[in-house]
């Protein structure tokens, strides 16, 4: 029977040149590595990511004096020799520090180079880093922030080889940073690996944050283990030799033919620091610091039982500590046998017994899905398969779980305090913010005062305009664009979840209806006495119906917010009084008070008491040819004579349709819009704000606008007084540097 010779084990492996040195060397070992490890490589587009690399941190130096550039090509390396994954991600991980490092290539330049997949990736390593660069004092609020950034897989295991780079370079850091990351480190990466599979980083992780969180027991236990290497090397020697022949006398295996290796598994520092912690022991008496582990080169399980039983015929087994991960793997897909037995003067050996498959996804985790030795699987077949995203979706609980929960304990959790409960995002000067789930920029704007909420016109979110329906999410950087002619409206409830912005926008919409009631109340009563007419309760009622109110209240507010025009409201209250209380004038004020309105196939006289509305359709403007539609309502529509919408309507014959002259409306000031179309430039948003409302007689009343990748469309909503007045501004806008086209709306 064959077997493969008992070996030591070999630590990670390094490069054999000095990184940083030779850049046509370093490329030259990564494009190899890759093609080694993984299934497929683009060496072109590699090759491009890594000159990229070279150029954004050109001149740039780390703490240890080597060029800045090796720290992500060794990202890259791990990545292709620790964590095989694909090449998208060793592409990521060369670019993963560009974007932030100054503005020689941006993510839109990635993408436009890379593909979008690239660009996500590097989307989310950035915003990982900026979160890491912020006071977040609370390991809560920082576990569930970055959860929230795991869109992808691939972004956490990149972000996992990043760490441990910085873990493995850290000396040469000042002792307060160290202590910092190495916390961070031990609290959240750790068992985030451990999480995903990767044993291997989550020992390391481990030991080096221990290394320099407790300096002076770490190099105790160090030395110690040092000093008992060769020692624990001839036990473990002498300890196998009865398996070896054992197995090779077994007439099963002789059968199987099977290949097998038997290797040393070195404890960790951090785990033995445990072990003295918890058996209150110093390390010189813990005997129990041997272990091995038997690898076999077949896919039958039933062989490692066989093995098993016959290690537990040679020594005795050590009560309580069988674990069969086997036939029950963990939930990241861990498998193998666990048992302890004493070998000779009574010191404890621990077991592990498994196949080279379960060896592989042991060593791997995540990633022996993305570069299986016995089966490539491209990464996005990964992505896309239904089963491991189930998992995922269970990995994706451990910020919120740290210790072992089992899964169902974890489910539960999840469905009753559900991950994305809350979002973490952040002002323009990075101050940290939390928010609701799918809340909008209103609500972040309240967060940040309530008069920055009042004028809410927008914002930009990484740089680029979105409108207020816009749900932010974790890792959004957010700066509010703001105008002193907004105010808030009922239509703003629908767009925040806030109990704080939905308060003060009620209080205002409150604070706003009592001020247009008392001016209601006022201009009402001006109103009669204008006219020296007194009314009773009664006569108010009926007044009110007749100007199609259902109430005192909507009757006032609508008079005090100036939705009806002071001249027009004085005719309609003259006209009624006249023709219910004056009848001996009734025949002549009337014809005098009525307004001649004509169609084509028919004449109508209509009562100036009705109200009169502009349509949002078209948002006509003195100037402008019009029409006026009799609605439902009872209310006069005025539109643009060319409005699609107005004919529409005359079509159907559902309401009646007048020629109307503006000199038979009150003047004013009007409502219009203008359809704007321009490049994604920072400051044009503003540079429009301050040009219009430089202008005489001209406010903003609101913006809408949606980025793509063209650059930006949208609206602008605007208080004028005519369509030439309308015109000029048009005009303006359109010669600002930036706007391809800016015209007048008409709905179509």
């Amino acid at each position: 029977m064959k077997f493969w010779q008992k070996k030591k084990k070999i630590a990670p492996s390094q490069p054999k040149h000095l990184i940083g040195t030779d850049p046509k060397s370093d490329l030259k070992l990564l494009i190899e590595t890759c093609k080694k490890n993984l299934h497929y490589v683009n060496t072109q587009q590699v090759s491009t990511a890594f000159h990229w690399c070279l150029r954004a941190h050109k001149n740039k130096m780390r703490k240890s004096g080597v060029p800045y550039y090796s720290h992500p090509f060794s990202v890259a390396m791990i990545l292709t020799e620790e964590i095989p994954l694909d090449d998208r991600s060793v592409i990521s991980a060369l670019l993963h520090n560009i974007p932030s490092s100054g503005e020689l290539y941006s993510l839109k330049d990635i993408q436009s180079e890379f593909g979008t997949t690239v660009a996500e990736i590097v989307s989310g390593l950035v915003k990982i880093q900026h979160i890491e660069e912020q006071s977040i004092r609370q390991l809560e609020n920082y576990r569930k922030l970055l959860l929230s950034l795991f869109r992808d897989v691939r972004i956490i295991l990149i972000k996992l080889a990043d760490r441990l780079h910085s873990m493995r370079t850290l000396d040469y850091l000042d002792e307060e940073t160290q202590k910092r990351i190495s916390k961070e480190t031990m609290e959240i990466y750790a068992p985030f690996s451990q999480r995903f599979g990767l044993g291997n980083l989550k020992w390391e992780f481990e030991d080096l944050a221990f290394k320099y969180l407790e300096k002076e027991t770490y190099n105790k236990i160090n030395k110690i283990l040092a000093l008992s290497h060769e020692e624990r090397e001839e036990y473990i020697e002498h300890f196998t030799k009865p398996i070896y022949s054992a197995i090779e006398s077994d007439s099963y295996l002789k059968k199987k033919n099977v290949k097998y290796e038997i290797t040393g598994r070195a404890k960790h520092i951090y785990s033995i620091y445990n072990k003295t912690i918890l058996r209150n022991k110093p390390v010189e008496e813990l005997y129990d610091l041997q272990a091995i582990r038997l690898i076999i080169d077949s896919d039958e399980t039933e062989i490692c039982y066989r093995i098993h039983k016959i290690i537990a015929q040679l020594y005795r087994l050590v009560p309580d500590t069988y674990k069969d991960y086997i036939a029950e793997p963990k939930p990241n897909g861990y498998q193998s046998l666990h048992f302890a037995v004493y070998g000779k003067a009574e010191k404890m050996v621990e077991v592990q017994i498994r196949t080279q498959n379960m060896h592989f996804i042991a060593e791997r985790g995540v990633a022996a899905h993305f570069n299986y030795k016995r089966g490539l699987l491209p990464a996005q077949s990964v992505l896309d398969d239904n089963t491991f995203q189930s998992w995922i979706d269970l990995v994706r609980l451990v910020f919120e779980h740290i210790g072992d929960e089992p899964p169902e304990e974890l489910i539960k959790s999840v469905r009753k305090n559900l991950l994305q409960k809350e979002i973490y995002v952040f002002t323009k000067t990075n101050e940290f913010r939390v928010l609701p789930n799918d809340a909008y920029p209103l609500d972040f704007a309240y967060s940040i005062h309530t008069e920055i909420g009042n004028h809410c016109i927008g914002a930009k979110v990484n740089g680029k305009i979105v409108p207020l329906d816009y749900k932010l999410q974790s890792g959004d950087q957010i700066e509010i664009l703001t105008s002193q002619t907004q105010s808030p409206n009922k239509e703003w409830l629908k767009y925040s979840i806030t109990d704080k912005a939905q308060n003060f926008i009620k209080k205002y919409i409150n604070d706003e209806k009592r001020k247009a009631l008392e001016n209601g109340r006022e201009l009402f009563k001006d109103s009669l006495n204008t006219l020296n007419i007194s009314l009773n309760d009664y006569q108010i009622d009926l007044l009110i119906k007749h100007l199609h109110f259902s109430n005192l209240e909507e009757m006032l507010l609508d008079i005090g917010s100036n939705k009806i025009d002071r001249l027009l409201l004085l005719n309609s209250i003259s006209n009624w009084y006249e023709s219910n209380y004056a009848s001996l004038k009734k025949n002549k004020r009337k014809e005098k008070e009525k307004t001649h309105f004509s169609r084509k196939s028919k004449s109508f006289h209509f009562d100036s008491s009705l109200p009169i509305k502009y349509a949002q359709c078209c948002y006509p403007l003195p100037d402008d040819e019009i029409i006026g539609i009799l609605s439902e309502q009872m209310e006069i529509i005025v539109h643009r004579e060319n409005c699609k919408k107005a004919g529409s309507e005359l079509a159907e014959n559902k309401s009646s349709v007048f020629n109307l002259e503006w000199s038979s409306l009150a003047a004013g000031t009007y409502t219009s819009k203008i359809a704007i179309r321009g490049e994604e430039i920072p400051s044009l948003i503003g540079d429009i704000s301050s040009m219009v409302l430089s202008l005489d007689n001209t406010s903003i009343k609101g913006f809408n606008f949606d980025s793509d990748d063209k650059g930006f469309k949208g609206y602008i909503l605007l208080s004028t007084e005519s369509s030439a007045h309308l015109n000029k501004i048009i005009e303006k806008i359109g010669a600002v540097d930036g706007i391809n086209y800016a015209e007048r709306y008409i709905e179509e």
